[in-house]
Formats: C-alpha cells, sequence, structure tokens
C-alpha cells in the first residue's frame, strides 16, 4: 500500500507548478470555474493530485465489521479481521446492533482501537417486537432485542392508539445514520399486560413461530401393504399422564442370549408425503414448542394426537427397531421393520415407578424384562460411554390468566430412566444400521464436537492439575475425551471436574454424515424416537424406510439442515424466553425479603449465575456487588479473592435485589 505523503505528493509537481497551485486561495466549490482548473493543471498534475487522495485514503486503517451493543451507551464493532473497535456513544446513536458498518480505525497510546463510522453497508434490523412506553411529552418503543437499550420514538401518526405497557410488534420507521434520531412504526398491537395470555402472544409474534395449517387432506397410510403385522405383541407406552401425542410404545422378553428389546415408533411420514404442503408446513415449524399453556404443535393435532399416536387398544402404524440385548448390555441384531401395533396400555412414569419399587403392581410382565434389559443397557453405558449428569423437571401450576401460581420440582425416578435406556438403544441403533446400510451415502445424524477449540488450553491445565495421570489423554478424539470425563466424573477432587468441563463444550449439531456424539461417547447418533414432535426424527424415519426399500433419497440437502438447525435453536430460545418471563412474575410476588436457596451455575468475570433449587429459576449475582474485589480463573472458573472463593455446584443463599419479568432480567444479591 502507498504511504507519500502529501508533501511529496506536491514535490513531483515541479516547484513552478506546486507553486502555482498553492499561490491562489481555493474558493468555495460554487465558485471554482472548471477554465482556471483546465488553466492551472495539465493532465498530469491532475493525476497527481488525483493520486494525492487515493494514498490518503488507502492509508488509513478502515474496516467492515458488525456493530455489537452493550448494556451502555457506548458499543463495538467486531471487525472482520477479529478485532473489537469501541464505538463512542455519539457514534454508537448513528447505528443499530447489528448493522453492517465501515468505519475507520484510530489507536490511542494504549493501543486500544477507536471507530470513527465511515459508511451504513447494511442494516437488516426491520420488524421487531417491544413495549410501549412514554417518557415526558415522548412516545416510544422500547425494542426486545439483545443489548439494544435505546428507544425508537413513535411519531404520533405511528401509534395506532397504544397505550403505555402494551406490547407491540413494531417497524422501523427511520434509521439513525444521518443524525442520530431514529423512528419506528406499530404494525399491531399484541396485546397489554393485564390480558390472559398474552405473554403466549407475545412469543409466537417474537420469534416468528408460525400457526394455522393448510387445507386438510385425505390422510392414508401409504404403506399399508408393507406392514408386519405385531398387533399380538403386548407393547406399552409410558409417558407423562396428560401426554396425548404419544410417540413411542415398547416391549422386552428375556431370552437365553438376554432379552430381545422392541421398540416402536410412531409413523407419521407414512401418511405425509415429503415436500406436500403438510410437510413443508412441519418443516417450517421444526419442533412442537412447549410454551407454558401455549404449546404449538409441529402436527396438526389430528395427526399428533389422534391418527398417530400411540393410544391405547387402537391400532396403528409404526416404525419398529427389534435389537437382541445381551446380558452385558451390548446392542446386537438390530433389525426395522414397518409394523401395525396395538399398545395394551397408557402407563404414567409415577405408576411405574411405583412399581419398580414394590408399590401396587401393575399387571404387565414385559415391565420386568424391561427393566432388566435397561439395567444391562445402563451398565454398558457406564462402561464404554458416558452418563449424563440427571437434572430435575419443574412442573408449573397456572390460573386463567396464564401465570404461574406455584412451581413443582419434579426428579427423575426409574421408570424415566427405563424410557431414557430404550429411547437411547433405539436411537443408537438407527445410526449404527444407517451408517452400514447406507455407507457414504448421506442421511441425517446428531454430532457433538466436545471441546471447543479455544477452550482446549484451559481444558488441558485443568487435566493436568486435577488428573495428572489423564494428561497424555487425547481429549480432541472420542477415547481420549470419554477417559477423562469418566474419571472427571469419579474423582475425589475439590473441583467440581465435571461440571467445569461441561461448560467448556460446543453444542451439538445435525450432520449428513454419521460423526462420533462425544456428549453421549458414542460412535455415532441419531434421532427417530419422536417424529411426532421433531422433524429431523421425521426425516431420519424416511432414510430407514428408503433403506427399507433398497433406495436412496429421504435425506435434506445442507442448506435445508443448516435451516433445520436454525430453526431448532429458535423454538428452544423461545421456550426458555417465555419460562423466564412467567417465572420472574411469580419470583416478583413473593415477599421482597424471601430468601432462597440455590446453587452456582455458571460463572464469568462478571458474575455467576444461580439456580435456585426449589423452582429452578435463575438469576445473575453481580461481582461488583460483593464488596471485596473478585479475580476470575478462566481454567477453573471461579471467582476469588484471599478471603472468598465462588465455584460452580457451590450452594448459596440468595434475595432478589432487581428483576424485570418482561426484560428477562433478574439479579440476585447474597445474603
Amino acid at each position: 500500500m502507498s504511504t507519500k505523503s502529501g508533501a511529496q505528493c506536491v514535490h513531483n509537481l515541479g516547484e513552478q507548478d506546486a507553486a502555482e497551485v498553492f499561490r491562489y486561495p481555493i474558493a468555495p466549490f460554487s465558485d471554482r470555474k472548471p477554465r482556471y482548473l483546465n488553466t492551472m493543471l495539465d493532465q498530469n498534475a491532475l493525476q497527481q493530485l488525483k493520486q494525492l487522495k487515493t494514498d490518503i485514503i488507502e492509508s488509513k486503517d478502515q474496516g467492515e465489521g458488525e456493530v455489537r451493543g452493550s448494556q451502555r451507551r457506548f458499543g463495538f464493532v467486531r471487525l472482520d479481521d477479529g478485532r473489537d473497535v469501541f464505538l463512542p456513544p455519539d457514534e454508537m446513536l448513528r447505528v443499530f446492533p447489528g448493522d453492517r458498518v465501515k468505519v475507520n480505525v484510530l489507536t490511542d497510546d494504549k493501543g486500544k482501537f477507536k471507530g470513527e463510522l465511515e459508511k451504513l453497508v447494511n442494516s437488516p434490523l426491520t420488524s421487531f417486537t417491544g413495549r410501549y412506553i412514554v417518557r415526558g411529552q415522548g412516545h416510544f418503543v422500547e425494542p426486545d432485542l439483545p443489548r439494544f437499550n435505546k428507544l425508537l420514538f413513535i411519531p404520533p401518526s405511528e401509534r395506532k392508539k397504544a397505550q403505555p405497557g402494551d406490547y407491540l410488534h413494531c417497524k422501523v420507521h427511520r434509521h439513525p445514520w444521518k443524525d442520530g434520531k431514529s423512528q419506528a412504526k406499530v404494525l399491531s398491537k399484541i396485546g397489554s399486560p393485564e390480558d390472559a395470555g398474552v405473554e403466549g402472544k407475545y412469543t409466537l409474534c417474537k420469534f416468528e413461530l408460525p400457526f394455522g395449517w393448510p387445507a386438510e387432506e385425505e390422510l392414508i397410510d401409504s404403506r399399508a401393504n408393507q406392514r408386519e403385522d405385531l398387533r399380538d405383541t403386548p407393547f406399552v407406552t409410558i409417558d407423562s399422564a396428560s401426554t396425548r401425542d404419544i410417540d413411542d410404545a415398547i416391549y422386552a422378553e428375556a431370552n437365553d442370549t438376554g432379552w430381545t428389546l422392541q421398540v416402536a415408533v410412531a409413523d407419521p411420514g407414512a401418511y405425509i408425503e415429503a415436500g406436500s404442503e403438510l410437510d413443508r408446513a412441519a418443516q417450517q415449524r421444526a419442533s412442537t414448542v412447549y410454551l407454558p399453556g401455549c404449546t404449538q404443535p409441529m402436527l396438526p393435532e389430528r395427526i399428533s394426537q389422534d391418527l398417530c399416536s400411540l393410544a391405547e387398544d387402537v391400532e396403528r402404524a409404526a416404525l419398529v427397531c427389534s435389537m437382541q440385548i445381551s446380558q452385558s448390555g451390548e446392542i446386537k441384531d438390530i433389525a426395522f421393520s414397518e409394523a401395525l401395533i396395538r399398545s395394551r396400555a397408557k402407563l404414567s412414569y409415577d405408576d411405574v415407578a411405583a412399581h419398580l419399587a414394590g408399590g401396587p403392581q401393575l399387571p404387565h410382565a414385559s415391565i420386568e424384562a424391561l427393566h432388566q434389559a435397561c439395567g444391562a443397557l445402563r451398565k454398558w453405558r457406564e462402561e464404554n460411554a458416558l452418563i449424563m449428569p440427571e437434572q430435575a423437571d419443574f412442573h408449573y401450576d397456572l390460573d386463567e390468566q396464564g401465570r404461574i401460581t406455584a412451581i413443582v420440582r419434579q426428579d427423575r425416578n426409574d421408570a424415566h430412566r427405563l424410557v431414557e435406556e430404550c429411547m437411547l438403544a433405539a436411537n443408537r441403533s438407527a445410526a449404527l444400521w444407517l451408517r452400514e446400510k447406507r455407507g457414504t451415502d448421506r442421511a441425517l445424524y446428531n454430532g457433538h464436537a466436545g471441546f471447543r477449540e479455544e477452550r482446549l488450553e484451559s481444558i488441558g491445565k485443568l487435566v493436568d492439575h486435577a488428573l495428572p495421570e489423564y494428561s497424555d489423554a487425547p481429549v480432541q478424539e472420542l477415547d481420549g475425551y470419554r477417559r477423562v470425563l469418566s474419571a472427571a466424573s469419579k474423582a475425589d477432587s475439590p473441583l467440581p471436574l465435571r461440571s467445569i468441563m461441561a461448560r467448556m463444550l460446543q453444542p451439538g449439531e445435525l450432520s449428513a454424515e454419521p460423526r462420533p456424539h462425544f456428549g453421549l461417547g458414542f460412535d455415532c447418533y441419531s434421532t427417530f424416537t419422536s417424529p411426532l414432535r421433531k422433524y429431523n426424527d421425521l426425516v431420519v424415519q424416511r432414510c430407514i424406510r428408503a433403506c427399507l426399500d433398497n433406495t436412496s433419497g429421504g435425506d435434506l440437502s445442507d442448506d435445508a439442515i443448516a435451516q433445520l438447525q436454525e430453526k431448532l435453536r429458535n423454538v428452544r430460545q423461545a421456550s426458555r424466553q417465555m419460562e423466564q418471563w412467567l417465572q420472574y412474575q411469580y419470583l416478583a410476588k413473593q415477599p421482597s425479603e424471601q430468601t432462597y436457596a440455590g446453587h452456582i451455575a455458571h460463572l464469568n468475570g462478571g458474575g455467576f449465575t444461580v439456580e435456585l433449587h426449589d423452582s429452578g429459576i435463575s438469576g445473575f449475582v453481580e461481582a461488583r456487588s460483593i464488596p471485596e474485589k473478585l479475580s476470575f480463573d478462566a481454567d477453573t472458573l471461579r471467582l476469588y479473592n484471599d478471603q472468598q472463593n465462588y465455584q460452580l455446584e457451590q450452594v448459596v443463599t440468595v434475595k432478589v435485589a432487581e428483576i424485570d419479568p418482561f426484560q428477562r432480567k433478574l439479579l440476585f444479591t447474597l445474603v
């Protein structure tokens, strides 16, 4: 890149030309005359001045990147080259978080980067949801967007009779790039805080979750002639008492070498043609969304709760995975078939758990065989794979407004573990069977790549310190990862090793090729046991059916897989945010001085998240709220000083310091 100075460029004009250039004052642009320029500057001189302008521009440190907000008025630009450039408040007024901009990068005496906005390249923010706020004479919307802390003015003509506190769906009416002044217009009023169920309506709008279905069409079992008759096999279903979209039924019996385990799964794919309107609608949804008091099904209820649900004592189409389980828990002789079944009973987790504990006995002989087979499967996983730590579920009692009146903790029991082992075995078998049958052909698998690349150094230090005998274990490979995680679970260490390592993992991903699943410790994994609720499971069923027909197909393109992955993340985020909203509403009604027991679930340099034992509600304790300054150890995930130490899983007592249910903001203070 050229770095000529202006003086050098002028020198190259020649002494006489340079003198002529600087002899006359430069008139305002409107007063300049082309004749003067043509007279004073020959073609060579003009070219030199053009080059000067180019050189000045090229000598600047410039870059493009994405604007990122903060909790305060300033922000940052994450440049494409990886640098984070500080944007002061006056510059941040002219942009939205998420905008793509070009900036001039200045470096101060301490080597820190400061940005000057040069050009708005793109602004992806169009529509959004938020809350209507009046400040003095000004009417604004408070956008419900991550790290977006500015209010957008709503002109009188664009308010649509909205009232303070209303939840709105809005559109950007004026971008602030020119003068720092932005405007929004109201597209629709979602509801007021007092409206029953407004939280569900708002969540559906914010996350653009689809609703409504294409026109009903006749649905028939396209595979009726290929089905094996298994109506005499005494399958049973085990689920929550209120469940109506029943995906799976199970059966086991003992034999000379262990047990035969059969998992029958609902077969909606036999009724829904790939690429049909209904199929596209299901793909757009990606998953059933379980919002408290507001479930959005992936498939119409006439399919998920009637036609394909494996209800008690009715004939249903199913895709059946048959496995031979050895005494040591190995899975052998995997087979798939399309079948017609008739479930003998709809059992609840509580009833089966009581049966297994010696309480009231259920009249189903296969329960004992299922229990024994699943015990062997779990033992094999303990020795050859990984057992994920158990987490409690929480049940919400809701009033007529859809607000939480009570939260009941539900710990997992032996019935939950029995069903879990059956589903893990069937899903692992599906992955192994597909890998064998399809070879290099595409299908759909669930992969998990283990530790995040940027945390490998911390993992190395942690293992060297706490598990020195495993220092040479290759944690980037499945076998080494399994050995280290297994040792961490059993180690007698003052550090919660397993919890620390769990916070350094990558998220799982869907892929067209079989990949290791580090989180479960399996060589490959897939899921097909919830096709009424998850679109990827429906796709895997189609891949299995294609193999049964000795054909290819049934899979998704790479773009479709990426879109499905993103939709699944969106669904999970929607569910989590609505839960938080209702949880914080519930907590806000409790006495202000009430204290709560919890444990530290996550830490960073700014503080730590505390999860309450009795409700599962999570809030944040800011490090600055603790009088003595704390240091953060990124390798062991702890905050500490000479007097105090805060570590993952540590039990603490807290009370509410600040709460805003709509913003999903909850700050705790230590008691």
